[in-house]
């Protein structure tokens, strides 16, 4: 019998008395706790896991709490209970599988995209303009060459090259909006029956720009390969992205795949490895098309 960890059973406790845990999910690497699959006394499908740190924990419980209403009715899962102190959190199920393993017909796939780009527009909307303070060129600058300096045990120079390279001056100032921050994919749950996407996963969930890393991820890991699929993407966001946002994607980009290189290869997470081999690819290809003029969009 699978038996779940004293805090979280402390958290599903203080909801329901008669519960079953039905499935222990791991995920990537070698840090991040497992997230538990349980039905409650009626029936119900709930999700219970235990953030890595308090940050993540804060994000997930703030989000839930004030943007995910507006992803529309049932597009993200809701927030049951939720313990700062044990960084803990209880979740309603959606339906569907996630999109990370799963292969669909083109035409599907490019409905989905269209539907992701609909809820990411939502998802930034509901805390959208925000103010953000520049980022001084000493801040980047200091940014830069602390990940520079610690790629240098585990990256290719030649990727680190690149990096510097594409990293020379700050992003342009961006507003924040309501980001998801991991906005891929394995994040994105597809109901064939339905042909409806819903989003999970939000710790972390923040207000920045949203060139930071929902636009950036994207656009280096999958949709730079497949224009349709951007195509698709963006109509469902209802634009294009500005020569401003491409600019800060680039910058935001190359620092995101050189981190997440260190970081896949530190705790073994072997899938963010390869999707950060796949950010550097697209952008040494868009570095060299750039030489002939003009943003690929």
């Amino acid at each position: 019998m699978t038996v779940l960890p004293s805090e979280l059973h402390e958290l599903v406790a203080s909801v329901t008395d008669t519960y079953t845990v039905t499935a222990e999910h791991p995920r990537p690497g070698d840090i991040r706790p497992p997230v538990w699959e349980i039905h409650g006394p009626g029936g119900q499908r709930w999700f219970a896991k235990r953030h890595a740190g308090p940050r993540l924990h804060r994000r997930e419980v703030d989000a839930y709490r004030n943007w995910t209403v507006h992803l529309g009715t049932d597009r993200a899962p809701g927030l049951i209970a939720s313990d700062a102190e044990t960084y803990s959190v209880l979740v309603t199920a959606v339906p569907g599988h996630s999109l990370e393993a799963s292969r669909l017909p083109v035409e599907q796939e490019r409905a989905v995209y269209q539907q992701a780009g609909e809820l990411l527009a939502r998802h930034h909307a509901a805390a959208a303009d925000e103010p953000t303070a520049d980022v001084t060129e000493e801040e980047w600058e200091a940014t830069v060459t602390k990940l520079l300096g610690h790629a240098a045990r585990h990256a290719p120079e030649q990727d680190i090259t690149l990096v510097r390279a594409l990293v020379r001056e700050s992003p342009p100032r961006l507003p924040a909006v309501a980001t998801h921050g991991d906005y891929m994919p394995k994040n994105w749950m597809w109901d064939e029956t339905e042909q409806r996407l819903r989003i999970i996963d939000f710790e972390r969930a923040e207000l920045q720009p949203a060139a930071r890393r929902d636009f950036s991820r994207l656009r280096y890991r999958i949709l730079f390969s497949r224009p349709d699929l951007g195509a698709a993407f963006h109509h469902g966001y209802g634009r294009r992205l500005t020569t401003e946002e491409l600019a800060a994607c680039q910058s935001y980009g190359a620092l995101d795949a050189l981190d997440s290189l260190c970081w896949g290869i530190e705790h073994r997470d072997i899938g963010l490895v390869d999707e950060a081999q796949t950010m550097l690819v697209n952008l040494r290809r868009e570095q060299g098309a750039r030489l002939w003029g003009g943003w690929s969009v």
